[in-house]
């Protein structure tokens, strides 16, 4: 109603912040989607001290938040007075999902602030090494944050190996379970078919550790927003 009367949702309090800023450091997606549907409204509009939404909602650890501002465009690169990015003030902190999201679309791994201190010096200091090396690791990347090598040299297309592995696998498990099951007496063979299945299952999963990170859907946020 505010907006519908001509309220600016630009004005800025004492701190700087505008309603942009509020509605994130509130968590309060669906204030976030109005707001970012108002013409006029830049999704990376800093407060006073260069902080974005982005940056605002990576440190309060807010995920939903940070796909809708990513899927509006939002730089996941930019940079505050500090020099610090959004995926510095996600490991500040602590936050997995934060971290994650943020490497996946493409975030700078490498990227230091004005004091020379990357992403992993900054999660090496708040105690964060674990969430940063499950980022890495969940979107293709070594605890370095170089790309994974995917282990047989003679597989050149990642993709499309694992889809083939990822289609076949669950027939594989299930006649080879029916085989075990059928060769051994009821007492034996069907333990032995699910701990067969079981393993199976986890080697299958340990493969997404070289999937391309938009093949794991399950890590994925709901998108919250379409433009």
């Amino acid at each position: 109603m505010l907006l519908q009367n001509g309220a600016d949702p630009l004005v800025t309090d004492d701190s700087g912040y505008n309603l942009l800023h509020c509605a994130t450091l509130d968590g309060n997606v669906f204030q976030l989607i109005l707001l970012l549907h108002q013409p006029d409204i830049p999704v990376d509009i800093p407060d006073s001290h260069g902080h974005t939404s982005l940056m605002w909602a990576a440190y309060k650890g807010f995920p939903a938040c940070i796909d809708v501002l990513l899927r509006w465009g939002a730089d996941v690169n930019a940079r505050d007075e500090t020099g610090f990015t959004a995926l510095h003030w996600a490991l500040v902190k602590g936050s997995y999902p934060c971290a994650q999201k943020l490497v996946e679309y493409g975030a700078d791994r490498f990227a230091a602030n004005n004091d020379g201190k990357t992403p992993a010096v900054t999660a090496k200091e708040m105690n964060s090494l674990k969430q940063w090396h499950r980022a890495l690791a969940d979107s293709g990347f070594d605890a370095h944050g170089h790309a994974r090598e995917f282990p047989l040299p003679m597989v050149k297309d990642t993709r499309k190996f694992l889809t083939r592995i990822f289609f076949v696998w669950p027939f594989f498990i299930l006649v080879s379970s029916i085989y075990i099951a059928s060769m051994f007496p009821v007492y034996i063979g069907i333990p032995t078919s699910v701990v067969l299945a079981y393993t199976m299952q986890t080697l299958c999963a340990m493969l997404l550790k070289w999937a391309p990170s938009d093949m794991k859907h399950i890590h994925k946020t709901v998108s919250l927003v379409s433009r």
